[in-house]
Order: C-alpha cells, then sequence, then structure tokens
C-alpha cells in the first residue's frame, strides 16, 4: 500500500507529534467559532486561541521534525524499517471489539480534550482566576482591590473586561506586564505601595465607553449628600449639591459623550511629565467649534516645551475617575456611610472621632489593625463613658464589627494600601483633583482663566417646605457654601486638601 509521508515519518516521536497537531488545530477551530459566534467578546480569547494554542501547535510540529530526524539518522547508521500496520480483521469478534474500543476512546478523549479546553477558556475570563486566586487568600499582592471591587458600582463588571478588553495588542501587553509582576512576587519585588498612575492603561474610549456612551446628556444632577461631624453628638450635616454634568439636549453630528469635558471639546492634552499627574504646567484645549487655547500655570514661559510622547497625555475619563471600581475611602467618608444607614448608631457619644483616630492608626498587618480597632473602641468607652459601655455593649460590639469590615476594605498595611497613597481625583476633598488644572492659576493667551469657582461644577442648594395640605409648597435657593466649622473665608483660597489630604494628616 502506498503511503502519504516518507518512510522517516513513521515513528513514535513524529506521531506524537502528529496527534498533539491535530488535536490542538481541532481545537483551535472550535474555540475560534464560539468566540465569532459569542455575543459578547471575551478579553483572554485571542491570548488562547491566537497564542497559546498555535505555540502547542508549534510544538507538535517540532516533536514530528524531530522524529524524522532521528528516524533518517537511525536508516543511515544501518537501520532496517520493520514497520508493520496491525491487521485488522471485521470478521474477528476479538478484532471488532479493540476497534469499537478504541475508536470510541479516541472520540470521547477527543471531547473531553475540547470541553478541558474550553472551561479553561472561560475560567481565565472570571474574576475568580484575577480576584480570588490572586487578590484575595492569604497575604496575596493587593486584597484590598478586590475587596473595594467587591463593594464598588462595578461590582458585575468582569475584571478582564475593563483591565485587558478585547483585541491582541493589550492582551499581549498586560500578560507580559502579569509575568514580570509574578517574577517581583516570587523575587520578593514588589514595590510597596505599587506606584499610581499606571502609565499605559488602555484608552478609556476603548473601555469605559464602551458602556457609559448615551447619545443624551443630562445637564444637571441632584444628590442628597449626609455627612456627621467630628463632635461629641456625632451632629449629622446634610448637603444638597446639584452637579452640573454638562450641556444638554442630544448630539448626533458627534460621538455621544458624558461630561461637558468632553461634550464642548474635542480634545484635551496637558503635561504628563509629573508621574503623579498632580502639578500640570500646561493644557492644550481644541473645542468642537474649533477654539484651541493653551492655559499655562502663571510664571511659566510662554512656550510649551517639547516633550516626549509618554510625557503627554490625552485626558479621558480615568484622569478623573482613577478609583471607579477600586475606591479607597477616607475613614471619615467610610464613618459617614456606616452612621447614615445605621451600621453603627450615630447616638453612641465621640463614636466618629474615636474610629477615625483608631482606622488611621499605622499597624503591620490587618489583624494587627482589626485588633486595634476593637482595643481603642472598647477603652475608650470603658474609660470616657463608662455607663454607655455598660449599657449598650452591644451597639458598641456592632459598631467594632463594622469598623473591623470597613478597615479590611480600605486599608492594607502589607502593601500600604490606603486613601493617602492611592487618591481619588473624582472630587478635591482629600486630594487635589478638580484643582490640578481648576487652580485660578492657569491662563491662557487671551486671559482666559481655568476657574476654581465652585459653582462651575456644582451648585448647593436649600429647600424649605411650608403650609399644609394642598397649600403645600416648596422653595429651593441657591446657597453660598457653608464651611461646617467656621473658618471665614480661607477656604475660598485654599484648596480642601491642604486640610483634608494627606499632607496635613
Amino acid at each position: 500500500m502506498k503511503r502519504l509521508f516518507p518512510p522517516s515519518f513513521y515513528n513514535p516521536l513524529s506521531f506524537v507529534g502528529a496527534i498533539i497537531f491535530i488535536f490542538n488545530i481541532g481545537l483551535m477551530i472550535f474555540l475560534a467559532i464560539v468566540a465569532m459566534v459569542s455575543k459578547h467578546p471575551k478579553p483572554y480569547a485571542d491570548l488562547i486561541i491566537f497564542i497559546a494554542l498555535p505555540a502547542i501547535i508549534f510544538f507538535g510540529l517540532v516533536l514530528v521534525v524531530a522524529g524524522i530526524v532521528r528516524e533518517r539518522h537511525r536508516l543511515s547508521d544501518g537501520g532496517v524499517i520493520e514497520q508493520r500496520f496491525p491487521l485488522i480483521d471485521f470478521n474477528n469478534p476479538r478484532h471488532r471489539t479493540l476497534v469499537t474500543v478504541f475508536g470510541g476512546g479516541f472520540v470521547l478523549l477527543s471531547l473531553l480534550y475540547a470541553f478541558a479546553g474550553y472551561v479553561t477558556y472561560e475560567y481565565t475570563e472570571s474574576d475568580t482566576f484575577c480576584g480570588v486566586l490572586c487578590h484575595s487568600n492569604g497575604q496575596s499582592i493587593h486584597k484590598a482591590e478586590n475587596l473595594s471591587y467587591s463593594y464598588s458600582s462595578h461590582a458585575e463588571v468582569g475584571c478582564s473586561t475593563c483591565h485587558v478588553g478585547s483585541g491582541v495588542k493589550y492582551f499581549v501587553i498586560y500578560k507580559l506586564r502579569g509575568m514580570k509582576q509574578l517574577f517581583d512576587v516570587l523575587t520578593n519585588r514588589v514595590p510597596r505601595p505599587i506606584p499610581t498612575p499606571v502609565a499605559d492603561l488602555r484608552p478609556a474610549q476603548d473601555v469605559c465607553e464602551s458602556c457609559h456612551g448615551p447619545k443624551y446628556q443630562f445637564y444637571e444632577r441632584l444628590e442628597a449628600r449626609k455627612f456627621f461631624l467630628s463632635d461629641r453628638g456625632n451632629t449629622p450635616w446634610d448637603l444638597d449639591l446639584l452637579l452640573r454634568m454638562g450641556t444638554p439636549g442630544l448630539k448626533s453630528d458627534r460621538p455621544p459623550k458624558m461630561h461637558w469635558h468632553s461634550s464642548t471639546t474635542e480634545e484635551i492634552i496637558y503635561d504628563a511629565s509629573d508621574p503623579k499627574r498632580v502639578n500640570i504646567p500646561w493644557i492644550y484645549v481644541k473645542r468642537l467649534d474649533g477654539t484651541v487655547r493653551t492655559y499655562r500655570t502663571r510664571g511659566s514661559s510662554p512656550e510649551v516645551p517639547e516633550l516626549a510622547d509618554n510625557m503627554k497625555r490625552r485626558m479621558d475619563c480615568v484622569d478623573c475617575h482613577n478609583r471607579a471600581a477600586h475606591s479607597f475611602r477616607h475613614p471619615a467618608d467610610t464613618l459617614n456611610i456606616l452612621l447614615s444607614i445605621g451600621l453603627v448608631d450615630p447616638t453612641l457619644p465621640d463614636i466618629k472621632s474615636t474610629a477615625v483616630k483608631a482606622m488611621e492608626g499605622e499597624y503591620r498587618t490587618l489583624d494587627e489593625g482589626r485588633e486595634a480597632i476593637r482595643k481603642a473602641i472598647t477603652e475608650f468607652y470603658r474609660t470616657t463613658h463608662p455607663s454607655v459601655a455598660a449599657a449598650r455593649k452591644d451597639a458598641i460590639d456592632r459598631a467594632i464589627t463594622e469598623l473591623q469590615r470597613g478597615y479590611e476594605r480600605n486599608y492594607d498595611p502589607l502593601m500600604k494600601v490606603s486613601w493617602k497613597n492611592f487618591p481619588n481625583n473624582r472630587g478635591h476633598r482629600h486630594s487635589p483633583g478638580c484643582f490640578r488644572c481648576h487652580d485660578g492659576n492657569h491662563v491662557s493667551e487671551d486671559g482666559t482663566i481655568l476657574s476654581k469657582d465652585c459653582n462651575l461644577c456644582h451648585v448647593l442648594l436649600e429647600h424649605t417646605v411650608s403650609g399644609e395640605g394642598s397649600g403645600e409648597s416648596a422653595v429651593i435657593r441657591r446657597l453660598a457654601y457653608p464651611h461646617p466649622v467656621d473658618i471665614g473665608y480661607s477656604y475660598l483660597t485654599m484648596n480642601c486638601s491642604d486640610c483634608h489630604g494627606a499632607a496635613a494628616q
């Protein structure tokens, strides 16, 4: 019988290589079809289908070639070709049984291999792969990242959806970076804290705007915010804040955007030579009407310096929403939430000031931090309010439990995770945030100033209700900002973070 391949091909090593080749070619085609018909593209699909499986296929080909070379050397040294195909007689019941068993086994193994490949492919897409395997167990790297994510507004969005996205380019970039990070973990060379912001994140247009791109732009959004003062009675302080989101109306001539930064501008480029992106010497703005301005800090050179591309950055979502899914809150903000929803009893005297102080302590481990919080709260009420400690032990114990949970979500002593090392730019109370640009100190050539006016982005409101029944009416009026503690008008010239930020602690 005429053979399809040269005699040197028929050797055990080449057969093994051929089986690996054929199996993985089939699996690659199967997964490629799954990816094409899937409604939601999988960020890790390209890596497995077009990088991992081809590497295994190439390994199979290497075995085939190695087997051929080895067989040729054997034949050239005087070896004899003795391979013979087994004789199969289907009239023999024993032969029929063997063919059925081995054929069925081959088909079953093929299906199991395809299923195992698909399950592995799905697992690498899961939050378990990222959040539990790497970022949760024991003294893992950035355990707090996974905890804060699980309580965020993006908790239902898969890790890889934002951190990788679809396509080969960023998949390869992040996998190569992940290999380096794994090496750093194994050699204990991980920086603590991990430097932020990350310089080569995928552009937000590819990630954020796949969900946050509504056709309608909302002009205003009203938020009722509840604060508690750090006094004996934890005095509640309510603010009604009207956020000015952008220009109203339906935009059909341009891609839809969310805020006025993007709804009125074509692009904003700024000097990102400061690795923390806090000090921004100049900002280039091109508006949709074609107007172009360059804002520079007062006293700086009128010429925009020539910078490398990696020193200039086009503004996108994460320049302000930098902690969208991994926010580490200031302890005062954590207490405002716990007190407002009743998880911590606001009638416990001095609970806010005592809890904030306890959570801000310097601890070496999470366990040490949790125990220190328990001791601090218990000892405070035992010595300062003994009657409260005796009469309201259950409320104090519940408060301690919630404070310990809040500490775990916002701190990690191992990785030096806290609001101080990972500031949130969505605002300006605990970090410069908005005031990095809107500081009243950036001026364009025509004298236009990036204003620091509070009412530019939000307006404080007061509403009062009068009358009864059908004659009831409500009056809403605009307020000047009422700082809860009398500091005169200094807050108009200072940044909030000068008192409430990390440098002031």
